[in-house]
């Protein structure tokens, strides 16, 4: 990639990164292309010059930090690691303990994907966002229940696939809950993990595996 072509792509990634932080916010019908502008210390002209229009800016915005998210999975959590500690990962990256580690920290991530989720709501071209944010997001789950499944490490009284979303389910309600301070967010890797357990049917020792993992220090 030439210098120029890196500064552009640099460029159009700030602006993006402003954009996240001006829906999580400020809220997604709230967010300006002159408080993007602002808030990326960039003209709106260039703004415009690189996205054209909002709604083009928003759903771009809403893919990026989707497959931000995803790589961050995939390069925090060890493929390697046997599946119960692959999926206390993956819980611990949704909760407050693993902020430090996620994508976006706890709050304003959070917030954003409300944001996400809310402009789907009333947005079809948005909506097709969320079946492959889901998709990318249960894959990693299906995988390591799957696998631990197979090696008798879990006991499924149900498809891998109905136990992703209910655990997913749990993930979102919990987060949102959390959020609005519903919920201590000490709490819910601690109810996420025991939710867990009862999906993959582990012995008590093997969910005392799984709460000591996701606590540890990091």
């Amino acid at each position: 990639m030439t210098a120029a072509r890196q500064d552009e792509s640099d460029r159009r990634s700030h602006i993006l990164d402003a954009a996240a932080t001006v829906i999580a916010e400020r809220g997604v019908d709230a967010a300006r292309l002159a408080d993007i502008a602002e808030a990326a210390d960039v003209s709106l002209g260039l703004v415009q010059h690189y996205f054209r229009h909002r709604d083009r800016l928003l759903t771009e915005v809403f893919r990026r930090e989707s497959e931000r998210i995803d790589f961050t999975w995939r390069s925090v959590v060890d493929p390697a690691a046997p599946p119960l500690e692959r999926l206390v990962d993956y819980l611990r990256l949704c909760t407050p303990e693993g902020s430090p580690e996620a994508a976006l920290a706890f709050g304003p991530g959070w917030a954003f994907w409300i944001e996400f989720w809310s402009k789907a709501h009333r947005d079809p071209a948005v909506r097709d966002e969320v079946g492959a944010v889901y998709a990318s997001f249960a894959e990693l789950f299906v995988a390591a229940i799957e696998e631990g499944a197979s090696d008798g490490t879990f006991t499924l009284r149900s498809p891998a696939a109905d136990v992703v979303d209910r655990i997913v389910a749990l993930i979102d309600g919990a987060a949102v809950r959390t959020l609005l301070g519903a919920l201590d967010g000490g709490r819910m890797l601690a109810l996420l993990t025991d939710a867990l357990g009862l999906e993959l049917g582990l012995s008590d020792d093997a969910l005392a595996h799984a709460r000591a993992y996701g606590l540890r220090a990091r």
